[in-house]
C-alpha cells in the first residue's frame, strides 16, 4: 500500500503559521483504518498487508518562507555548495523542527514506534481479534519541491542538514545523498513506485515561476517572497503597525497563501477595501508595497542575467506589480493574461503534462501523481485495450495540507476570500489489496474558526438597509499595538537582528547574486 501527500508547508514561524498537529493525528487514524481495509483481499479473505510506504511529495518543509533569509549572508540565489549556505538552511530547518515538534513526533512514530497496528490473520481467513494487534512496518520517503529545494543541493555541509531531518522524521532516505526531486534519483524509491505502477513528481517543473531549469537554483517566486513580500510586511510592522486595524494586520499576514504569488497585490487591494477605513492609510500601504517592488525588480533582472529564470516578458512584471502603474479596473485581467503567457495559454491544471511522461506513454504507470498546485484533482487520461484487458490510466493531484482561500461569489463577482484548512492524501493498492481496488482519494476540509477580530466593512455592504428602519451602527476600529494586537493577531515579527535593517533598503541584495 502506498500513501502520497504533499505540500505540508511546515514553517519556522518567522513568516507565516503552519498546520495544526491535529491534522496529522487525523491522518494516523485514517491510516490505521486504511491498513485494515487493505488487508481484505479479492477472494474475501483477510491477510495483513506486509507494509506501508508513505511518500511526502515535496514542499514538506517550507524553507523559503523564513525571514532568516533577510539577514546578511547567504541567499537562495547563492545556492552553490558552501558552508555559509548550508548554515543558513540549517538554521531554518532547525527552526522548523523546533516549531513542529509534535507533528514531527507523529510522523516519526509511524516508522519507529510502530504506531499502526492491525489484527493478525487467522487460519480461517478472518481477523484474529482475540490476539494482540500486530505492527505494520511503515517507510517514509521524502521528495523535494519548490519550497524545500535546498535539500536537493549536494555537499557534505548539506548532508548534516538532511541527517537532522532523517533522524527527526524517521525517513527511509539516505542522509548522505540529496533528497530526490525525480524518482530516478533514488533507486529504492523508484522501485517502490513501479511496484505500485505509480509515477510521481512534485510538479514544480511545469511552473516557470517556481522552476528555472534546474532544481538547485532559485526561481522567480523565491525572489518575490524573500525580497518582495517579506520586506513589505516587515516595513509595515516597523512603521505602521500601530495604525493598522487588527483585521488588516491579519490579512497582510495571510498574503503568502495567495497562489500564484504575483496575485498578492490584487488580494492586498481587496483587503484594504474591506479592512482599512482610512484612505490615507491605504495610500501609505500602497506606497510601501511599491517601494518593495522598486527594490525587488533590479535584483530580479540581475539574477535573470546570470541564471535565466525562464520567465516570459519579465519586463512587464514590474508595472503589473505596482499600484501606481494601475489606471483602470483591468488590473486583474492583465495579470491573468501575463500568467496565461507563462503557461502557454493552457489551463492551470497540470493534467495536460501527465500525458507527456514516459511512464504514461509506455504504459508502465497506471497512475500519474503531481502536487504543487494545492488543487486536488482526479482526471481520467486514457484506457488501453489489449488481450481482452483494459488499462485505465489516471492523473491525480495530491492537493495540500495547509490553509487555502476560496473566493466568494456575489452580484458583482468575486468579493472576498474565505479560508479553510485543507487536507488531501492519495492511496494506491497493489495486487489484491483492498479487495482489488486500485486507488482511494481522501479530501478533508476543516472550516477555520471565525476570527474574534471585528471587521468593519467599508464596501458595498454599508448600503444594506438596517432592520426595522434602525440606523446602521459603524463602530470605530480599535487600534492595536505595534507588535501585537490585544487578541493575539499581528504581522509576524522578524528575528531581532532584522528589525534594525528594515528602516532602510536591504544592503548588498544585488551584490550578493552569484557571479
Amino acid at each position: 500500500m502506498l500513501v502520497i501527500l504533499s505540500d505540508l508547508h511546515l514553517t519556522d514561524g518567522t513568516s507565516c503559521e503552519t498546520l495544526d498537529p491535529g491534522a496529522f493525528r487525523i491522518f494516523c487514524e485514517r491510516l490505521q483504518d486504511l491498513a485494515v481495509r487493505a488487508s481484505w483481499r479479492s477472494d474475501g479473505t483477510y491477510n495483513p498487508i506486509p507494509g506501508i510506504d508513505i511518500l511526502l511529495l515535496g514542499d514538506v518543509f517550507d524553507i523559503m518562507r523564513s525571514s532568516r533569509w533577510l539577514m546578511d549572508g547567504a541567499k537562495p540565489w547563492n545556492s552553490q555548495p558552501s558552508r555559509e549556505f548550508a548554515e543558513r538552511v540549517n538554521s531554518i530547518v532547525s527552526g522548523i523542527l523546533s516549531r513542529n515538534v509534535e507533528t514531527a513526533s507523529i510522523l516519526r512514530g509511524l516508522s519507529q514506534r510502530q504506531t499502526i497496528r492491525i489484527p493478525a490473520g487467522a487460519k480461517n481467513g478472518k481477523p484474529a481479534f482475540e490476539n494482540d494487534l500486530q505492527p505494520v512496518p511503515v517507510r517514509l520517503h521524502y521528495m523535494v519541491g519548490d519550497a524545500d529545494w535546498p535539500l536537493h543541493v549536494t555537499g557534505p555541509e548539506m548532508n548534516h542538514v538532511r541527517s537532522a531531518i532523517v533522524d527527526t522524521l524517521g525517513l527511509a532516505n539516505s542522509a548522505s545523498e540529496p533528497f530526490p526531486h525525480e524518482p530516478r534519483e533514488d533507486v529504492s524509491l523508484n522501485l517502490m513506485l513501479r511496484q505500485h505502477r505509480v509515477f510521481a513528481r512534485h510538479g514544480d517543473v511545469f511552473d516557470n515561476l517556481s522552476f528555472s531549469g534546474h532544481r538547485d537554483r532559485t526561481s522567480l517566486n523565491d525572489l518575490l517572497l524573500v525580497e518582495g513580500l517579506m520586506p513589505f510586511r516587515f516595513e509595515l510592522q516597523h512603521g505602521l503597525a500601530d495604525q493598522l486595524p487588527a483585521s488588516a494586520q491579519l490579512g497582510i499576514q495571510e498574503l503568502d497563501h495567495v497562489r500564484p504569488l504575483v496575485m498578492a497585490p490584487l488580494c492586498l487591494r481587496q483587503m484594504m477595501r474591506v479592512s482599512c477605513p482610512v484612505t490615507s492609510l491605504q495610500f501609505e500601504i500602497k506606497n510601501c508595497w511599491d517601494r518593495a517592488v522598486d527594490k525587488l525588480m533590479p535584483l530580479v533582472h540581475q539574477v535573470d542575467r546570470y541564471q535565466s529564470l525562464g520567465v516570459r516578458n519579465l519586463d512587464a512584471l514590474e508595472s503589473l506589480l505596482k499600484f501606481r502603474e494601475q489606471e483602470d479596473d483591468n488590473w486583474g485581467t492583465r495579470i491573468m493574461d501575463w500568467l496565461r503567457l507563462q503557461s502557454g495559454g493552457k489551463s492551470s491544471s497540470l493534467s495536460k503534462f501527465a500525458m507527456d511522461e514516459a511512464d504514461f506513454r509506455n504504459r508502465r504507470a497506471k497512475h500519474i501523481v503531481f502536487g504543487h498546485t494545492h488543487a486536488d484533482e482526479t482526471v481520467p487520461l486514457d484506457a488501453s485495450f489489449a488481450d481482452g484487458y483494459v488499462l485505465s490510466q489516471l492523473y491525480f493531484n495530491s492537493g495540500t495540507w495547509r490553509r487555502v482561500y476560496m473566493p466568494t461569489r456575489g452580484n458583482e463577482g468575486w468579493r472576498e476570500f474565505l479560508p479553510a484548512e485543507k487536507m488531501t492524501y492519495l492511496t494506491f493498492y497493489r495486487d489484491d489489496e483492498r479487495q482489488g481496488a486500485p486507488y482511494e482519494v481522501w479530501n478533508g476540509i476543516l472550516g477555520t474558526a471565525p476570527s474574534p477580530i471585528r471587521r468593519i466593512r467599508i464596501d458595498g455592504a454599508q448600503e444594506m438597509a438596517a432592520p426595522m428602519g434602525r440606523p446602521i451602527l459603524r463602530p470605530e476600529p480599535r487600534p492595536v499595538s505595534k507588535s501585537t494586537s490585544s487578541l493575539g493577531h499581528s504581522i509576524p515579527a522578524p528575528p531581532h537582528t532584522i528589525q534594525e535593517k528594515m528602516a532602510g533598503p536591504a544592503r548588498n541584495s544585488v551584490d550578493s547574486v552569484r557571479q
